[in-house]
C-alpha cells in the first residue's frame, strides 16, 4: 500500500471514499438498505490505523505509516464478522451524523466513517469511554476489533 507524500494519507483509503457503491457492484439490500460501508480509525503510536469494511464483504486494514492487510475478506471468519459489524452500524445509523469528510484521526480517540447510499456519515468517541463502554460506540469498536482479530489470525504465518 502507498501513502499520498503530501499528507501520509494511504491511496487504497482514499480511493474507497471517493468510491461509489457501483464500484463494489453494490445497491441496497433488505439488510443493509442504507450502509454499503465502514471505517474505524484511530491513532496507534505514530501510525493511523483504519478499518474498513465493505458490503460485498472485503475487509482490510490500512496504516498512514505503509503496510496493512488487504484481503481479508477472503476469510469465511472475517467475511462474518465484517457483515456483523455493517448490520450493527446499519441498525444504529441514527448514532452517525452526515458529515462533508471523515472526522479527523485524533490522539486517544475512535472516529467511525459510514458509507451510505445517501452520503457520508460519521461519529467520534474518547478511546477511554468506548473501552469502558460509556459510549453508544462501543459495540461498533468491539465489532471492529473482532473484525482486526480475525484478519490477523486468518492472515498469519503458521510456523513450518
Amino acid at each position: 500500500m502507498s501513502a499520498d507524500p503530501a499528507d501520509g494519507t494511504p491511496a487504497l483509503r482514499r480511493k474507497l471514499l471517493s468510491a461509489k457503491p457501483s464500484d463494489f457492484g453494490l445497491a441496497p439490500s433488505p439488510e443493509l438498505p442504507h450502509v454499503w460501508g465502514a471505517m474505524m480509525e484511530m491513532r496507534i503510536g505514530e501510525a493511523d490505523v483504519s478499518l474498513v469494511a465493505v458490503a460485498e464483504r472485503s475487509s482490510s486494514l490500512y496504516f498512514s505509516t505503509g503496510g496493512g492487510i488487504i484481503g481479508g475478506g477472503e476469510h469465511d471468519s472475517v467475511r462474518a464478522l465484517n457483515r456483523k459489524l455493517l448490520v450493527f452500524v446499519e441498525q444504529n445509523l441514527g448514532m452517525f451524523v452526515p458529515v462533508d469528510v471523515p472526522l479527523p484521526v485524533l490522539d486517544r480517540a475512535v472516529s467511525f466513517a459510514v458509507l451510505t447510499y445517501t452520503g457520508l456519515r460519521g461519529a467520534r468517541d474518547v478511546e477511554a469511554r468506548i473501552q469502558q463502554r460509556k459510549s453508544p460506540l462501543w459495540p461498533a469498536y468491539y465489532l471492529g476489533q473482532e473484525v482486526i482479530t480475525a484478519m490477523r489470525l486468518a492472515t498469519e504465518k503458521r510456523p513450518g
